[in-house]
Formats: C-alpha cells, structure tokens, sequence
C-alpha cells in the first residue's frame, strides 16, 4: 500500500513492549500524542510479538514495533514513523528502522508474516526484522528499500545518551 502526500493520515496501531520504571507515566504520555487513528498494544515481554500481532484490527495501516526503553521521544513519534512509508514513489521503503528500538511497517507487510508461537519471549526487533525483509518480494532478484532513521531524528537532543549507537 502506497500513500500519496494527499493521503489521509494512515490508521496505526503501536504495539509497545515497555522496559522502563514507571509504565503509567509512559502510557500516559502515548494517549496524549496528537495522532487521529492509533490504536495502543502492549506486547507481553514474555510471550514476545506474536499474540499482539494477532490483535492487531484489519482496518490498520501501519504498524509499529516499539521497545520503549524510556528514552524522551518527541510528540509526533507516531507521525515520524509513518512518514517515511507514506511515499508515492514506486520504490518507496516499505520498513522504516529507528536506530534500533522501533520498526514501522506497512499492515500488508505484517500480515505476511508467518507468526508461530514457538518462541515465546523473543522480542528483539532484529529478529522480527528478518522474516519481514523476506517476505518483501520473495524472486530472485528481489530488492527491498528500507528507511533507516538516527536517534536524533525522533528523539529531543539532550546531554543524555539516548537508544542504541548504531
């Protein structure tokens, strides 16, 4: 699915594993983000991806994993992470990987997942990433555009360090 610069905001769902102190606070902050359509998933950190995939409704757009490791992250993290998959281009990315702590991916793209439960507990998002890339286009020949995003671009500058150096 391609969306054109005219498009309607996409409908996201963000689903959110939390490894930080104070989960409240944080959820909070989400449902305060000025973005019309998303809808909040927590992941089970036990049971990884999986079964929060699986909630995901039919009507969403755009996913987004997110291990929320506490770090400041600007109100418009929803809207920056959709952006890079809203382009008309025929190649346009179809994942947007931020610096290590959160994937956006097209709903079409997550539904070609093949999701077992075999690994419960797995929550990396490197390990996520993979069987996206190779569901992708699956010829010979295949070529994936992926858009990679730095840790400045969506998080406030500060004199913290912030995510995962790359």
């Amino acid at each position: 699915m391609k969306f054109g610069m005219s498009s309607k905001t996409p409908a996201v769902t963000l689903i959110w594993i939390y490894e930080g102190k104070n989960a409240e606070a944080r959820r909070k902050q989400i449902r305060e983000w000025n973005y019309k359509h998303f809808e909040l998933i927590e992941a089970d950190r036990k049971a990884g991806w999986n079964r929060a995939v699986r909630a995901v409704r039919k009507e969403t757009d755009i996913c987004i994993f997110w291990i929320d490791d506490d770090k400041p992250v600007r109100g418009d993290f929803l809207s920056q992470m959709t952006q890079p998959l809203m382009s008309s281009e025929d190649f346009g990315p179809v994942i947007h990987f931020w610096s290590g702590n959160a994937i956006s991916v097209t709903k079409e793209l997550v539904d070609a997942l093949p999701l077992t439960d075999h690994e419960p507990g797995v929550h990396s998002l490197l390990k996520l990433l993979m069987p996206m890339l190779d569901a992708t286009d699956r010829g010979p020949n295949g070529r994936i555009h992926l858009a990679l995003s730095s840790i400045e671009r969506l998080a406030p500058l500060s004199l913290e360090p912030v995510g995962f150096p790359c």
